[in-house]
């Protein structure tokens, strides 16, 4: 049960704490550095309140599931990513949802630098159907500093100073950060694996407790600032293992590793 001392929750939990009081937490042990599978729900959150003084909307949930596959022999790693982001259904807006699916070559290093990867992406209408000329295939590459796209007989070139990463490899990189009010990074974020955001910065954000399913789960966090992003806050539980990505754009919220969602032991 929550403990009387418990600390306050961290204020980007706010909004969240009555939803996450229905989330089980996941149990056992947890290796960063070892092969796993991990489903989260995603939500829209609203650049306001709406009528009934939500700032985010629990009913448009899409979903993330990401898979890493150490790949030692190579100091690389392999990340498999199945994603569907909603939209508010304003009327004027045919596109409900996006899929996304990717696989990334990333190196085993502090950031999980993705160094080629492929992507295909389609639109999709309140229906669930497909919509027309939505779909997109693409890959890329990171080499000595340019980044290279190619679609079909099309490609682009973009250069880049410092580290790199993607917005789908600091799901994997942030467990294995430390767990330290010094810990301090500079990036260029590649958002979807096609938009570089240069000038980001990850930055400790500290620790907080919250309240899943009756237990008190106590977190430590990182706060994710920089040019064209709005802050995300990354929160993961004492064994490292990452709850929680929350920003003013979509929240990212643990429903479980995808063996035990697989088994009917750990839902949302």
């Amino acid at each position: 049960m929550v403990s009387d001392d418990k600390e306050a929750p961290h204020w980007s939990l706010d909004i969240y704490r009555d939803y996450l009081r229905g989330v089980s937490p996941p149990e056992g042990r947890f290796d960063p550095e070892d092969a796993w599978e991990h489903v989260y729900d995603v939500f829209p959150v609203y650049g306001k309140l709406d009528v009934t003084g939500q700032a985010w909307s629990a009913r448009h949930k899409g979903a993330l599931r990401i898979r890493r596959t150490p790949l030692p022999q190579e100091g690389a790693v392999r990340l498999e990513v199945t994603s569907e982001v909603t939209f508010l259904d304003f009327e004027p807006l045919p596109t409900r949802s996006q899929r996304t699916t990717a696989r990334v070559r990333c190196l085993a290093d502090t950031l999980s630098t993705p160094v080629a990867w492929e992507l295909q992406s389609t639109a999709h209408n309140a229906e669930g159907n497909a919509r027309a000329m939505s779909e997109l295939r693409e890959s890329g590459s990171l080499y000595d500093g340019t980044l290279e796209f190619s679609n079909g007989d099309r490609s682009r070139t973009v250069q880049v100073v410092g580290e790199v990463t993607s917005n789908w490899s600091l799901f994997d990189a942030v467990h294995r950060l430390p767990c330290d009010e010094r810990a301090s990074f500079e990036f260029v974020m590649l958002e979807d694996l096609r938009l570089p955001r240069r000038g980001q910065s990850l930055a400790w954000a500290g620790r907080t407790e919250i309240s899943m399913r009756g237990s008190a789960v106590r977190l430590h966090g990182y706060r994710q600032v920089g040019e064209g992003v709005l802050p995300l806050h990354y929160w993961l539980d004492e064994e490292g293992r990452l709850l929680l990505v929350l920003g003013n754009v979509r929240a990212y919220i643990w429903k479980g590793a995808a063996t035990a969602i697989n088994r009917g032991d750990q839902t949302a």
